[in-house]
């Protein structure tokens, strides 16, 4: 089977390999998103690795019996018994020095999971892993160490930006990001699905992202509803508990974090800092802004400045696919509700309800995709920033500032048929920039921009107030 994507990233890789002085690779990301596949793609035809990976929840002795065993099965060497971390690696150690190497080869070492090997606080691995770096790896030629890990805020408070002994030891780092949209169509037709629409990909996109591993777990057979039903909505449903896991695996105080989503999920304009701190069982302070940070470097939300503030309020919004998919129609679901019921979210799906919600996940998505839609309109050069704009009678989907002296209203329609534009939605569209103008005192000129799943009829409306007319399928170009 075929390695999709993350050519960037095997680039990085395979330049740090080749290097001539031994490397330290940072690897980082959401849970679930490739991290270790990726490695281990790279890897799968090098010499000579030792690998260790570490395991949610374990304690100091396990870890330190499973990484004898990897020693052994790397090595040949006899297991033993390690009392601490340091000689763990004091172990590891010499048997690299034991090991002949013809010229250019590099013996790699992969370290994966490693805030829980770390038991994400300070059990001696943190110092005994800078000890093997600094006096001894990093004064050889043919070390490729890669460390990697999903508690993405602990790997780069701890190592990469790290004040200690292991700072400024990185050679490079990879912030493992979910697959766009162009590469989750590719992924899912390698995994056996053939002849899904755009509108298909994008469905499944918008509950699950561009997550890798949530993806493979689509039967190609089954549509995209029984895809949806066999996963979150039977009494086996393979992700119904992955939300829990999720949190829990990446923070270590993953109650603030889970209060903090469950709040803006409620709110798709998002929250300040300040609506946050008021909120049911937050208050504004340390605990909360230092959860924020963490949220944000795992990809979970974004922070959007409002327009023409930007060094003012901070807006915090859900930008992970799955996260919203599951607070809003699986985490208040029991078995009880499904049970025995084969079309529970067959119901959920032909729902106007289901119908709003798509609107804003499809809304997300283009967020997340804006260099996919400026390649559309013919800007990729020009330098942008986009925001989410409302003030009390319009709010505006995408606001995309150039620097051309042009802005771009852009709206985005998610049907199961080409959008007509009536006379009652055209002077809501007249609105929104009437009120743009008057609220911010805009001079420049103003375009506004159709983005829909399938396509925009056009009739007297449309050709008065539409400047470009775009459709999804310029998402997979």
């Amino acid at each position: 089977m075929n390695f999709i994507g993350r050519e960037e990233e095997l680039a990085i890789l395979e330049e740090e390999f080749t290097a001539s002085h031994s490397s330290f690779v940072a690897v980082y990301g959401r849970r679930r998103i490739g991290k270790t596949e990726l490695i281990n793609h790279f890897l799968a035809d090098k010499p000579i690795t030792f690998s260790v990976t570490g395991a949610y929840d374990v304690k100091l002795k396990s870890h330190l019996e499973n990484f004898s065993n990897k020693l052994s099965l790397a090595f040949g060497c006899e297991e033993q018994t390690f009392k601490s971390w340091n000689k763990a690696f004091q172990a590891l150690q010499r048997e690299i020095e034991k090991l002949k190497l013809s010229s250019n080869d590099k013996i790699s070492v992969f370290i994966d999971e490693l805030p829980w090997l770390a038991e994400m606080k300070d059990n001696g691995f943190k110092g005994a892993l800078s000890l093997f770096w600094n006096d001894f790896a990093s004064k050889r030629d043919d070390i490729f160490l890669v460390v990697c890990g999903s508690a993405t805020s602990w790997i780069i408070k701890h190592i990469i930006d790290d004040h200690g002994s292991l700072a400024n030891r990185i050679t490079a780092q990879i912030h493992l990001e979910v697959f766009s949209l162009k590469e989750t169509k590719a992924f899912l037709e390698e995994q056996g699905h053939k002849g899904l629409s755009s509108k298909s990909i994008m469905d499944y996109y918008m509950v699950f992202g561009g997550v890798a591993h949530y993806l493979k777990l689509l039967k190609p057979k089954l549509s995209f509803v029984q895809n949806i039903q066999k996963l979150f909505f039977e009494k086996n449903g393979l992700l119904r508990t992955e939300y829990n896991r999720l949190f829990r695996t990446l923070f270590k105080n993953y109650k603030t974090h889970e209060l903090i989503v469950e709040h803006l999920v409620a709110s798709w304009g998002g929250e300040t800092l300040n609506e946050l701190g008021k909120k049911k069982g937050l208050s504004k302070g340390g605990v909360l802004s230092e959860a924020l940070k963490e949220l944000e470097l795992s990809n979970l939300i974004t922070r959007e400045y409002k327009y023409k503030q930007i060094k003012r309020e901070v807006v915090y919004r859900v930008s992970d696919a799955f996260i919203y998919f599951f607070n809003r129609w699986v985490k208040k679901s029991s078995q009880v509700d499904f049970l025995g019921n084969k079309n529970y979210f067959q119901n959920i799906y032909k729902s106007q309800g289901f119908k709003s919600w798509s609107g804003y996940a499809f809304e997300n998505v283009c967020h997340l995709h804006i260099v996919n839609i400026k390649k559309a309109l013919g800007i990729e050069g020009v330098s942008t920033r986009s925001y989410y704009w409302r003030n009390e009678h319009a709010q505006i989907d995408i606001l995309l500032e150039r620097a051309d002296d042009v802005v771009n209203i852009i709206e985005c329609k998610y049907y199961n048929e080409a959008f007509t534009i009536d006379k009652k939605y055209a002077k809501e569209l007249e609105n929104k920039e009437l009120q743009f103008q008057k609220t911010t005192g805009y001079k420049g000129s103003i375009q506004m921009l159709m983005l829909t799943s399938q396509g925009l009829k056009e009739n007297a409306y449309s050709q008065a107030i539409i400047s470009h007319d775009l459709e999804i399928d310029l998402f997979f170009v």
